[in-house]
């Protein structure tokens, strides 16, 4: 569990080196620190996805500060609802993947970590 939050973070405090990328960049740094820390598939998607929307969140929510939200008012307009949760969902997703990604290359590289599911008396 304490992986699955130091990973989360990890993204959320890296997040911002991606963004000199452009907006696909975080799918870069969760493939990085999905590579680095090792956690298995669901929880590493899960890990990912919310370090993603944590930090498209914020991000979104900084970039609407700069421009006094001008920018997402005429997009509410525009398109008749909200965009910051489809922006947040997009972010997470790409988290998720990224984090997914990194950790299939480090086991397709280094072989998969397995360890025994049960450690009952007859295992």
């Amino acid at each position: 569990m304490m992986k699955f939050f130091a990973a989360a973070s990890a993204i959320v405090t890296f997040g911002y080196f991606g963004t000199f990328i452009g907006w696909w960049g975080l799918l870069v740094i969760a493939a990085i620190v999905g590579f680095i820390v090792q956690i298995h598939g669901f929880q590493s998607f899960f890990s990912g996805f919310l370090g993603g929307a944590v930090f498209f969140s914020i991000y979104v929510l900084l970039l609407d500060s700069a421009n006094e939200g001008r920018l997402s008012g005429m997009m509410t307009e525009l398109l008749q609802f909200d965009p910051f949760f489809p922006s947040v969902f997009i972010g997470a997703v790409l988290g998720g993947l990224g984090m997914l990604s990194g950790k299939y290359l480090r086991d397709m590289i280094s072989g998969e970590n397995k360890t025994a599911r049960y450690r009952g008396k007859y295992s």
